[in-house]
């Protein structure tokens, strides 16, 4: 999924000054339980590890990217590290969907070995910018509410389970709800061959769900909470509005010294409140999002000035 961002109406004939892209992982497993009895076999990695599919997947994206930013020759197609920036999550499905984007960018060596850029990430429990914290007690507090939860701790787990007791959907109602994550997960995997049942609620119902968890987790759209939104995404929110200023004013070597395309692999929680953020959260309908979707923002300058779509 490519959304373009809007803010300024743009004109023909102008020039790209640098692209930022937020992108979650690709296709994985489940982060827990399976589908069917096949699943553990085909998604042989485990639990929450990127699948065959998904590794395919991110190269494909990779390469529509690279038709974009490179043939194009916005970057160069032997990749200098001058002009690229790699930034991951450091959780194992968003480090593998990031080398497998970027090892589809770049033309290969004489020997025909791939260039992948250096991918740059931080320990899990040390990541602002690209893993969502929410294991802070305050900020939850019309989820309580709303939920009669007892604690303030383990808000995230808690809310969850009191919405598989509340608001499963009727669609649903053959699936135990325990599942919701597995047939979302290996719906796409035309490897796994999932009961009827679970299909048609995959397909529909089930992403609607995870979507309201998922609005929750970060804070956005119809549960929308400050402090929540602010942890999930104000660190790179900033890092985004610090990229494009520093695109549009800066001026010959300073420019040259600062990378002009960068990417940012994290998680559906981060994306979903990015999204918010920047006015284009109605584009999912509603609907988890899918695995590599994207959002990219272009930093431009015209006869008019410089905007960013």
């Amino acid at each position: 999924t490519l959304l373009i961002l809007g803010f300024v109406g743009s004109l023909a004939l102008d020039e790209l000054l640098s692209v930022n892209v937020v992108i979650r992982h690709a296709d994985r497993a489940a982060t827990s339980g399976w589908a069917t009895a096949e699943s553990p076999t085909v998604l042989f990695r485990g639990n929450g590890e990127l699948t065959d599919l998904g590794i395919d997947n991110a190269f494909a994206q990779g390469r529509d990217f690279k038709q974009r930013y490179v043939k194009t020759g916005f970057i160069d197609k032997r990749f200098l590290p001058s002009q690229v920036y790699v930034r991951s999550s450091s959780v194992s499905r968003c480090l593998m969907s990031a080398a497998s984007f970027t090892n589809a960018l770049f033309k290969e060596t004489p020997k025909d070995h791939a260039v992948v850029p250096p991918i740059y990430t931080v320990h899990v429990d040390d990541d602002g910018l690209l893993v969502p914290l929410l294991t802070c007690t305050d900020g939850w507090e019309e989820t309580i509410s709303r939920y009669n939860l007892t604690s303030n701790v383990n808000v995230k787990d808690n809310s969850l389970r009191a919405m598989m007791m509340k608001e499963w959907p009727a669609a649903c109602a053959t699936v135990h709800p325990s599942l919701v994550d597995a047939i979302i997960a290996e719906l796409p995997n035309k490897l796994i061959n999932m009961p009827a049942n679970y299909k048609a609620c995959a397909e529909g119902a089930a992403k609607e769900f995870m979507y309201k968890y998922i609005e929750l987790l970060a804070g956005a759209g119809a549960s929308f909470n400050d402090l929540r939104i602010k942890r999930v995404a104000g660190v790179l929110t900033k890092t985004l509005i610090d990229n494009f200023n520093f695109a549009s004013t800066c001026t010959g070597d300073a420019c040259n010294g600062q990378p002009k395309f960068r990417v940012y692999y994290t998680h559906d929680v981060n994306v979903l409140a990015v999204s918010h953020i920047f006015g284009v959260l109605d584009q999912f309908n509603g609907i988890t999002p899918a695995f590599s979707s994207a959002l990219v923002f272009e930093t431009r300058r015209n006869e008019n000035g410089t905007y960013v779509k």
